[in-house]
């Protein structure tokens, strides 16, 4: 190992002493390198140094030069406004010095006229006084002349001026009145025109028999003195009277009538004699069980007339006890005005009316179909018809609107609605119109004459004109014994004598005129 050793040896001396020398001179060169780098760097440093300096301070140059620029335009821009603000304070003195001028002018004037408003004041002062002398001297004078003191004259021409401007006042009040009047009834006309031209009926009204003829003479004599029991029996259960007719006048066929009561039971009544007079005498005794038979054929009819004239008018809410008076009524007649007919006429034409008139149709239609349901028992009920139709309608739930109308339809009970001279108009149309009723002559005569006693009873009537069948009463009245403040007191007193003393249908309208005659002779 030492012998291979040995060959060796001088290489590593070499190599060891050339690795000490490397570690001697690497530092050094590696330390001059460093500082020649650090030299560079710094000398680069400061070149960026310098540039960015100069960077900065071209920049600040620039800043400044546009600062500049900027300070400049602000100081013209108020400078501008500087000369502006002086020239306009310059014309608000020119302003100012004028108006100092127009208020010491007015103060000059006003002076000047406050004086004179000093001296018009003296003279009014003494005018005045003068005024109220010669006021005082002309008063006395006049009262010295008239022999009236001032203050009865002054009354005096007081009263004498009032009742000059009421003279006045009442003739443009007659004037206004007459031409209301007038366009009210060119309007009515118009709506009772279109509406007669809407309603076109296409039906033949019944007429209703109370009579039961039997041409056998012999027969009947022999039916009515067998029949009293007969009579007598129908009477009771039926609440109708019988009687023959015509024995003691030589007709040529006496007949027997009925009458008074239900219209359902009075016809029951009719029809059950008329069938028991066809049949042997052994079958004229014990008709309760024909009467009853012919009761409740006519109380389904009525029931069906009810319902058949709450359909056609399309109402609701009618209630069945209700329905079947108004079928009743189909054997109820007024001046021999089948009432059935007459009640949904009225119904169809107050709710055509009513849609004339911006009234509620269905209402109009109501009140139209309940208005005479209390004509089917006024026979066992004391009062009005109207009265009793409005109380049965409210017993069957009908509305207090309602009530109070059908009510009203008479006079029973003052309702001033549209509706109640909705109902009022249709229920005249159906029944003052050519051929809706039949007037005896002796009834209709002693309703005329009626009608004259009681406007004549007044004092004043100088001429009297009753017309259109006794549903217009004209009045003339003399003119020293009515004043025109008068007029209206004695029309409504007219009318309620009427409404008092004649029984009529419907109504009755009363007109009164004044007038004045002046004749002078030249």
């Amino acid at each position: 190992m030492d012998l291979l050793l040995y060959p060796l040896l001088p290489a590593l001396i070499l190599g060891y002493a050339v690795l000490q020398l490397l570690l001697r001179i690497l530092p050094s060169r590696i330390h001059a390198s460093t500082k020649s780098q650090s030299q560079e760097l710094v000398k680069e440093a400061k070149v960026q140094q310098q540039a960015i300096l100069q960077d900065k301070k071209n920049q600040a140059e620039e800043e400044i030069e546009l600062l500049n620029e900027e300070l400049e335009t602000e100081l013209l821009e108020l400078n501008e406004r500087i000369q502006t603000g002086e020239a306009a304070l310059q014309e608000r003195e020119l302003l100012v010095q004028e108006y100092d001028e127009t208020v010491a002018k007015k103060e000059a004037i006003s002076e000047h006229a406050s004086s004179q408003v000093d001296q018009l004041r003296v003279q009014y002062e003494s005018l005045l006084k003068t005024h109220e002398d010669s006021k005082a001297q002309l008063i006395s004078g006049l009262e010295s002349a008239s022999k009236l003191d001032a203050k009865t004259a002054v009354k005096s021409i007081k009263t004498t001026l009032t009742d000059q401007r009421q003279l006045e006042a009442q003739k443009i009040l007659k004037t206004l009145n007459e031409e209301i009047g007038s366009n009210s009834k060119k309007l009515a006309n118009r709506v009772l025109e279109r509406t007669l031209a809407r309603y076109s009926p296409d039906f033949a009204w019944p007429k209703n028999t109370n009579l039961v003829e039997i041409e056998d003479q012999d027969r009947l004599l022999k039916f009515a003195e067998s029949g009293s029991d007969l009579f007598e029996e129908l009477k009771q259960i039926s609440e109708i009277d019988i009687q023959v007719v015509g024995l003691d006048d030589n007709r040529h066929y006496p007949m027997i009538k009925v009458a008074g009561g239900f219209g359902i039971n009075r016809e029951a009544a009719r029809l059950t004699l008329m069938e028991i007079s066809k049949k042997d005498q052994a079958s004229w005794k014990n008709p309760m069980s024909i009467w009853k038979i012919h009761l409740d054929k006519l109380e389904r009819e009525a029931m069906d007339l009810g319902k058949r004239a709450v359909n056609d008018l399309r109402l609701q809410g009618i209630h069945p006890e209700v329905q079947r008076l108004i079928g009743a009524l189909n054997w109820r007649t007024s001046y021999r005005q089948n009432q059935w007919y007459h009640t949904v006429e009225v119904a169809v034409l107050a709710g055509i009316l009513a849609a004339e008139l911006g009234v509620d149709p269905d209402a109009a239609k109501r009140v139209g179909l309940l208005h005479d349901i209390g004509k089917a028992i006024d026979y066992r009920i004391d009062g009005s018809h109207a009265v009793i139709s409005g109380d049965y309608a409210d017993r069957y739930g009908e509305s207090r609107l309602i009530c109070d109308t059908v009510m009203s339809h008479h006079a029973d009970l003052i309702v001033e609605s549209p509706l109640a001279f909705v109902l009022r108009a249709a229920d005249t149309l159906s029944g003052a119109r050519p051929g809706a009723r039949v007037n005896l002559e002796e009834g209709y005569q002693i309703r005329l004459s009626a009608i004259a006693e009681a406007v004549k009873s007044f004092p004043g009537v100088n001429d009297l004109a009753i017309m259109n069948g006794g549903r217009e009463v004209h009045v003339g009245v003399s003119h020293h014994r009515v004043s025109d403040a008068q007029i209206k007191e004695l029309t409504e007193a007219i009318a309620r004598k009427i409404e008092t003393d004649v029984a009529f249908p419907g109504q009755i309208k009363v007109l009164v005129t004044r007038s004045y005659e002046a004749v002078t002779v030249a």
